[in-house]
């Protein structure tokens, strides 16, 4: 069938945390790399946040739509004998006797 969605949704916050991470080092590694380097540290540190939200977000596939009514099953309305029958109400509150 599948992971429960516990297993799930924890697998999906570690690719989460482990993304923000690795976006942190981008952070700091812009303070001590210079050239072409300091820019894979800055593209990192910029496009990595979408990345990883949507990772994040990309979780169990959801189910198909259900079919349309028209292939439902009739359901018929209960006939008189069995509907049930309550005492009448009286609008102010209280059951008529």
């Amino acid at each position: 069938m599948g992971r429960p969605l516990s297993e799930d949704v924890h697998g999906r916050a570690v690719r989460y945390v482990i993304s923000m991470a690795i976006r942190s080092g981008c952070l700091v590694g812009i303070l001590f790399t210079d050239g072409w380097l300091r820019w894979v540290m800055v593209a990192g540190a910029v496009l990595l946040p979408y990345f990883a939200v949507v990772l994040a977000n990309a979780g169990k596939e959801r189910p198909a739509p259900a079919d349309t009514l028209m292939e439902a099953p009739e359901i018929e309305a209960p006939s008189s004998a069995q509907r049930p029958t309550y005492p009448p109400i009286d609008l102010r509150g209280g059951y008529l006797r």
